[in-house]
């Protein structure tokens, strides 16, 4: 399983192994705890990684306000 995730320090945005427990950041060197950090989006194929890791740089530069569900 793959997901997209954003590093806590400069908000890098990367793809990342679900399966592994850390990643480090390739901008800044931070290690984060992948259970400890916001995952995006997860999906199960690779080659749909590229495309997902730009609609999340989108978002957080952006961010959309979507409907409530209570």
């Amino acid at each position: 399983m793959l997901g997209v995730i954003s590093c806590l320090k400069c908000k890098h945005v990367c793809g990342v192994d679900l399966d592994y427990k850390s990643k480090k950041c390739a901008k800044c060197d931070y290690k984060m705890m992948i259970g400890k950090v916001r995952i995006w989006v997860k999906t199960n194929d690779n080659s749909d990684l590229p495309e997902l890791i730009k609609k999340v740089k989108k978002e957080i530069a952006e961010p959309t306000i979507g409907p409530l569900d209570y």
